[in-house]
């Protein structure tokens, strides 16, 4: 993996967070290092593979753990970091630059190359196994299995980016 792409992959996890410490940035660091040499016995093992989408761009992707994110990532380059309501930060996919979005109810702000975009959204409500969202940009949704798991994530971008779509491999 090339430094550029390591470098847009941390930028991006790091991006939607509040604060900023080096030894976050480090750990960053390491993390994608160990993901993009297939390390496994420092990485946590996958427990499932995803299938994520964003636009009409699809990949195959493994859930990690990165402090307090679940991030989806391949060796190709392409990452969703998820904090577990809401898609933070987006590389890959052919993406000219990473994503990062900040906020979850009320202002929800996207940043993408130099352009910065904010739409609102409601509060998350419960039907059934789902979590909807409505945003003005386009709703969200959270599906869980009768265990409370995930099975899949939606989020709408808007900026004519388009949806992002990450659902469990059966």
């Amino acid at each position: 993996m090339s430094l550029r792409l390591t470098s847009l992959i941390v930028f991006g996890l790091l991006v939607s967070g509040c604060t900023f410490s080096a030894p976050q940035f480090e750990a960053g660091i390491r993390f994608i290092e160990r993901v993009a040499s297939g390390n496994s016995e420092t990485v946590e093992e996958p427990r499932a593979t995803w299938l994520a989408s964003v636009g009409d761009r699809g990949a195959v992707l493994n859930p990690f753990l990165s402090s307090g994110l679940t991030v989806f990532a391949n060796v190709d380059g392409d990452a969703i970091a998820f904090d577990g309501w809401t898609i933070r930060s987006i590389t890959g996919f052919g993406l000219s630059s990473p994503v990062s979005v900040t906020g979850k109810d009320g202002a929800r702000v996207f940043v993408y190359g130099s352009r910065q975009t904010t739409t609102d959204c409601d509060a998350w409500t419960r039907s059934g196994l789902n979590w909807e969202q409505v945003c003005a940009n386009g709703n969200g949704q959270i599906t869980l299995d009768e265990t409370g798991n995930i099975q899949s994530i939606t989020m709408a971008l808007g900026n004519k980016l388009g949806i992002v779509t990450l659902r469990v491999a059966k």
